[in-house]
Order: C-alpha cells, then structure tokens, then sequence
C-alpha cells in the first residue's frame, strides 16, 4: 500500500506477556466507580472540547506573529502539528497509558491489536468525538449511479449535526446548520453534464434523518460513518501494524457481506492509532478495486470558525427553496401537535442522549410508501453517533406499507422477521434490516402507527431501543 510500512509487534511469547500484565495489574489498588461515574466523565471530557460558538480564523493574518505563537507554545510544552493531526488532552493520556502498559516488558513494544480491539478503538473514537475535520477524496473504479462520484472535498462535520462540505477540485459547497436547521447549497445540476454553473437552494423544515428527507450528509456518511459501522459489524479479521505518512497505524482486513458484483465484499481500513479514526479504505469485490476512500490533514475536535454552517448566496442568484415540515418542539407538546401519544424509547445505549424532538404535520412520502402527515421524529446523538425513532399514522390500508427505508439490493445482510417481547409492540411482528452500506432499522406497525428505529445501532441496540418503546405520558416524558 502506497505510504505504508510493515513493522515488526516483536517476539515475545504470549502467554508469558498476558501473565506479567495480569500479575501488574491485579496489584493495582483499584477501588470501584462509583454511581454516576461514567456519566461525570463524559461531561468533563465534553467540557474540555471547545464549543461550536468558539470563532477561530481560518489563516492566521500576521505570518510573523503567527510563528511567535507557534514558538509559544512550543516553549510551554504544547505540542504543535503542522500537518493538523490533532487529539484531545484525555485521548492522548489514555493512549500514553496504553503504549507504556504494553512497552514496559523487557525488550518489548506494543503489540498488535486484536481485530476486535481496533473496531472498539474505531468505535469509541467515533462516539466521543464532538467534530472531525479534513479532506475527503474519493475514488470510484466504475461509478454505477450519479451519486458515486470522484473528487476531493473539504469537510467539517459535529456531533450536534452541523456539517460543511467544500469541492476542492469541483465548484459546489453545501452548509447545514442544525441550530436554524437550514441546509444552503451552490451546486453544478446533474442534468448538465460539464457545466460549472451553479445553482442556489435552501432547505428548512429537514428531519433528522431516515426514512424523512434529513440534511444532505450522504455522502460523509456513505465514506465514513458506513466504515464505522462496517467495522462494528464485522467478525474476525487480520490486523497488521504499520506507517501511514508517517504515524503509527493499523490495517484491519474484514470481509463483509454484499449482494452483487458491484458491491463490496471485502474492506481494507486503515486506522490511524493514536485518534483512532479511518483514515484510508479500499472496497473490493473478489480482488478487484471498487472505491478507496482517504482522508488528509484529518482534525479531531477541531476549533469551529464562526459562521462556519452558513452561506450567503451571489446577489442576484436565484434560489430554490424548500419546506419539508419538520418543526422542534417540546416533548409535552407533541401529543397536541399530531393529535396521539408519543412512542419513546425507556431504554437507550450508554452515552446517547436526547438531541432533537420534531414534527411535521405535512404529509411527506417514504418509498412507495402512502403520503402521511402528523411525523414525529426523535434523535438521540452520541458523539458522532445518531439513532432515530419515528412514529406516523397508518391510515385506511395497513397493507400498503413496505420497508419505509427502501435500501435497495446491495450491502443488506437480508431482512430478518422479529417478534417483539415487551414494550408497545411487545407480541407483534417487525422487519430487522443490518447491513454495512445500509441503514441499520427496524420497521414495524401497531393498530394505529408505522414505527422505525434506525442509525448507528448494533442488532442487539436496535432491538433494546425498539423493545422499550411505550406510550409516554408528557408528565412521565419530562421526569425522564
């Protein structure tokens, strides 16, 4: 692999390395956490990243004074990256205390990960994080459909949602502000094959995501977040230890599974060690190269420059708008809005919390689906992680619904039939769909609603989240 380096995990025998670790560290006097333990660590680490409100130019004005900073901070013992890799304080101990647990052996050096435990870093990386930055190249072997497209792109992406998407080597720039939740864009049209001309459109009213139209992160989720998830997914797999320009890495080899000849069964990620992030992927099909993903100059918890999600428009442009519906309100409030008692989630995964209640009473279609209105949308976020529950009436024709997701043929594992045991739709049949490329779901139908869980969640997660559903009363809703 171009810019990777094979390093040696040395030769020290296993078992006798596990049990001189074991021996150290069962002599440490450790007393248990206390109640509430993980929760406080959670906010402090939280406060110790800075705010989105926090407004830092984007190019120092003064070269000279900015060389003075830099010698600063160099003089006060903060280390300065110059190519912006960067990592929060609390990552960085846990990380030192990682390698000198393992390096401490008599002529030994770390050793090699565990696939499992690469997944795991993978997976903690991506739900502590409060936002990540970099460029973003990809490239298609044989693009099949439009939305499969080469380029380098400048993004900037938070756990609250917000996120800015700049071509580099293509006019266009996209900016969602979850705040407003207004999604402004200058974009070449797709029907105009090699023009640069741009066109201006404003979105307001998005859901939070699936199955309802949500903000245009498709393509950060597609070569990010789908990673995230392949590798949550994934069973076994060959780790190796290497350089990648220039920083101590791991590539993971997973197998995955795929319904066609153009989609992946194959991932190599590269997994950059000390943030913890992807930062190369290549997708094949039986040896063959369908898509590799790089990310450069990546940036965890980054300073957010002001006014960083929006984007003024050319005087005089022109500019398409449009309303989708969605609206936030107060959780008490949502019975009066879509005229039923909400379904709410009693039992979520660790670190999720409550991000966005909202309602559409416009009648927005899903797929094939019937055009309903009275949408309640509920987001739950953990770091760079979401999940959604969604609830809408059925209407006269329990029999015209299907999967409210439509994923298509290609990365789903398959639809599985699930019988609820508890909860709103305890005894009642559902459709669980997990896939890598995917969005991982459940779907299902009560007497009176369609209900949808899906996001960042494992099979096991999906079924918690779906199975503590119940009708929550306003006053039960606001004790919670």
């Amino acid at each position: 692999m171009n810019g990777d380096r094979e390093r040696s995990g040395g030769n020290r025998v296993t078992g006798e390395r596990d049990e001189v670790l074991g021996a150290a560290l069962r002599g440490l006097p450790v007393p248990a956490h206390r109640s509430g333990f993980h929760a406080d660590l959670l906010a402090k680490l939280g406060a110790e990243v800075p705010g989105r409100d926090v407004a830092v130019p984007e190019r120092e004005a003064d070269p000279e004074r900015s060389a003075r900073s830099r010698r600063a901070l160099r003089g006060r013992g903060r280390p300065w990256h110059p190519r912006g890799w960067t990592i929060s304080l609390a990552a960085a101990s846990v990380a030192l205390a990682v390698f000198l647990v393992f390096a401490n052996f008599p002529g030994g050096s770390p050793r090699t990960a565990s696939a499992a435990e690469v997944r795991a870093a993978v997976a903690r990386a991506w739900a502590s994080a409060r936002g990540i930055a970099g460029v973003l190249v990809v490239h298609y072997r044989a693009p099949v459909v439009a939305s499969q497209q080469d380029g380098r792109w400048r993004f900037l992406l938070t756990a609250e949602g917000d996120f800015r998407l700049t071509g580099l080597d293509h006019p266009g720039v996209i900016a969602y502000d979850a705040k407003s939740n207004i999604e402004r864009s200058l974009s070449t049209s797709a029907s105009m094959a090699g023009s640069n001309e741009l066109f201006a459109s404003e979105l307001t009213g998005l859901a939070p995501g699936g199955p309802d139209a949500g903000p245009s992160s498709a393509l950060l989720d597609r070569n990010l977040g789908s990673v995230v998830r392949a590798l949550a997914a994934g069973q076994g797999g060959h780790v190796r230890q290497v350089t990648y320009q220039g920083r101590p890495a791991w590539i993971i080899d997973i197998k995955v599974r795929s319904s066609g000849a153009l989609f992946p069964d194959h991932l190599r990620v590269t997994v950059d060690r000390q943030t913890g992030f992807p930062v190369l992927v290549l997708a094949s099909h039986d040896g063959q190269t369908i898509y590799q993903t790089r990310i450069e100059d990546l940036t965890v918890n980054p300073r957010i420059p002001a006014k960083a999600f929006s984007l003024k428009f050319p005087p005089g442009k022109p500019v398409s708008r449009t309303d989708f519906g969605f609206r936030q309100v107060a959780l008490e409030d949502i019975g009066r809005t879509v005229g039923y008692t909400p379904l709410v989630p009693t039992s979520v995964p660790e670190g999720y919390r409550s991000s966005e209640v909202m309602v559409s009473v416009k009648p927005n279609p899903t797929g094939t689906n019937p055009s309903v209105g009275d949408i309640v949308s509920l987001s739950y976020r953990r770091g760079l992680d979401q999940f959604i529950v969604t609830t809408r009436p059925i209407g006269p024709n329990p029999k015209a619904w299907h999967d409210p997701f439509d994923n298509g043929p290609g990365h789903v594992q398959g639809t599985q039939r699930v019988t609820f045991s508890s909860g709103a739709l305890a005894s009642r049949h559902g459709h669980l769909v997990t896939g890598p490329f995917a969005a991982p779901h459940i779907w299902g139908l009560t007497n009176k609603l369609v209900v949808t869980v899906s996001g960042d969640l494992t099979r096991a997660e999906l079924l918690q989240v779906a199975g503590s559903l119940r009708l929550v009363s306003a006053q039960r809703a606001q004790r919670r």
